[in-house]
């Protein structure tokens, strides 16, 4: 793929939020890019910083928080620099997201027919029955029964699986360029998981569409992800493509995230678990941000943060301990 096929590409992004004591940083120098047709997994456990960066790529931000310095690009646009009003259009037209919790970003009190509508409206300048007509058609595309019931019916009368699909059709209503999907199945059973992970897939092979994929669970990204950026404590600790990630993973963190994993094929009698909690950003440990629960840490961890290092063409892990080779010295 040519650099014309990169539809994002976040350079050093620092996002802080407004605290009585300042502002603190929660993003702290995120750089990653997702090509035409690609899925991104950036996974790690909660307070890492995987939605905020979603966030900010959305210019979803709370009025508390900033941008202070970095660059977000969709395709030739810098949308650091642009004005909300220019956001608005590009929000769910270029760019559109799906959020955790579908129940929380549905509007009670419209129908479901309203509400994806109001998109194709707004951009699209559809008349009211050709809008009716082509959330039908959505509706239909992401495998719900009875289409034109549910173009009449409330969030509320809907199950976990059918509110999904539903922001799964609006998300993927004007055929956007790039689709931010924040931990879309972890409110699913199984099942349902499993069938909202294929339509994602079809959907991007259909429309070549970019995905960037929050998520804490491992075979989601197995299922789903062309790379994977690990991010602890607001940076990114390990880039690669996913076949080296479960292949050979550098980062203490990664591994101890794959550790924690169970896996068919091993019995044991417990899980590996990662000691401790990820720090707050306001109380950071000085050198490596996971040297408190790293096993391996040494005297250089606990004074001087390490950099990205890239030691492969497509393998980046920010770590001491990693040689030249990218093996620990263990």
């Amino acid at each position: 793929m040519s650099v014309l096929d990169v539809v994002l590409k976040v350079d050093e992004l620092h996002t802080s939020f407004k605290t009585t004591s300042g502002y603190v940083p929660s993003v702290n120098g995120v750089s990653l890019q997702v090509k035409k047709g690609e899925t991104l997994a950036v996974v790690g456990e909660s307070g890492s910083g995987k939605s905020v960066t979603a966030l900010s790529i959305m210019g979803l931000i709370e009025k508390t928080g900033v941008i202070e310095k970095g660059s977000i690009q969709l395709e030739d646009k810098e949308l650091t620099k642009i004005k909300e009003k220019e956001y608005r259009k590009i929000r769910g037209n270029e760019i559109a997201m799906i959020f955790q919790e579908p129940l929380t970003s549905l509007n009670p009190l419209f129908t479901i027919g309203n509400q994806i509508g109001e998109s194709i409206r707004l951009h699209q300048g559809l008349d009211k029955n050709e809008t009716k007509q082509k959330v039908i058609e959505l509706l239909n595309h992401v495998g719900i029964p009875r289409a034109e019931k549910i173009y009449y019916s409330y969030p509320h009368t809907l199950s976990g699986g059918m509110r999904q699909r539903v922001m799964i059709a609006m998300a993927l209503s004007c055929k956007p360029k790039l689709l931010i999907a924040d931990e879309p199945t972890t409110a699913l059973d199984v099942t349902i998981q499993a069938q909202i992970l294929e339509l994602m897939k079809n959907l991007k092979k259909e429309n070549q569409t970019a995905i960037l994929l929050i998520t804490h669970d491992l075979g989601v990204v197995a299922e789903m992800a062309d790379h994977v950026a690990v991010m602890y404590a607001g940076q990114i600790v390990e880039y690669t493509n996913v076949f080296s990630l479960f292949k050979s993973p550098k980062h203490p963190y990664t591994k101890g995230l794959l550790n924690s994993t169970p896996k068919l094929y091993e019995k044991h009698e417990q899980l590996e678990s990662i000691k401790g909690t990820v720090p707050s950003p306001t109380a950071m440990p000085k050198g490596c941000r996971f040297n408190p629960r790293c096993p391996f840490a040494m005297e250089k961890c606990y004074e001087e943060n390490p950099p990205l290092i890239q030691f492969e063409p497509q393998h980046f892990t920010r770590c001491w301990l990693v040689d030249e080779g990218g093996e620990l010295n263990e």
